[in-house]
């Protein structure tokens, strides 16, 4: 399956919408949810490739109540481990494996229940701002338990994404990997890091 190109275009995140809990119902929910998440264990051997496509709205936001929402994600990171990792026979690089952590209040890592964007620019080299002319989208939702078991490494307390990535690139070529992070419980969180093709 050939790559198509996302449209040209400057990130500009929009500004998440509030909403608040209508009854007690939805938070006791919300701690199931956070209880089920801590207690799921595996690796994320299984996970496949995903394919690019296009972006969507975030959800809505919730209201958490103390002290749940210190548990819940507050920044997520790009590990150096980020970057290709496979290649096809011809030299071109057939995907980038992605492992990303996220960490709560405390610092502590921890699971988030939402969905992840990625998108791949051209690197712009000698700009305060060095995202170029954006490549691909990748979204993985991760709200359902059972997928967000698959790509949860518990060894190394991160998660890991394998994007799908179709087009030969030439090794040694420097791109630029925006990661963005959407739930309703959480603000939008971002991250980002630069990698050469091939390391």
């Amino acid at each position: 399956m050939a790559l198509t190109p996302a449209r040209v275009g400057a990130y500009n995140p929009r500004v998440l919408r509030h909403r608040t809990i209508a009854d007690g119902a939805q938070a006791a929910a919300l701690c199931l949810a956070l209880a089920a998440g801590a207690a799921l264990t595996g690796g994320c051997e299984g996970a496949d490739w995903l394919e690019p496509s296009l972006t969507s709205d975030p959800p809505l936001l919730d209201n958490v109540p103390e002290p749940i929402d210190r548990l819940l994600p507050s920044q997520i990171r790009l590990q150096a481990f980020t970057g290709t990792r496979v290649f096809s026979e011809h030299g071109g690089i057939a995907g980038i494996d992605v492992r990303i952590e996220c960490r709560d209040h405390f610092g502590d890592a921890c699971k988030a229940f939402g969905r992840f964007r990625f998108e791949l620019f051209h690197h712009r080299p000698n700009s305060r701002d060095p995202k170029g002319e954006r490549i691909a989208v990748w979204n993985q939702d991760t709200m359902d338990p059972e997928r967000n078991r698959r790509h949860w490494d518990r060894y190394m307390q991160t998660y890991r994404f394998k994007l799908g990535w179709h087009r030969p690139v030439p090794v040694g070529r420097k791109y630029v990997l925006l990661a963005t992070f959407d739930s309703p419980f959480t603000n939008r969180l971002t991250d980002e890091r630069v990698f050469v093709a091939g390391q």
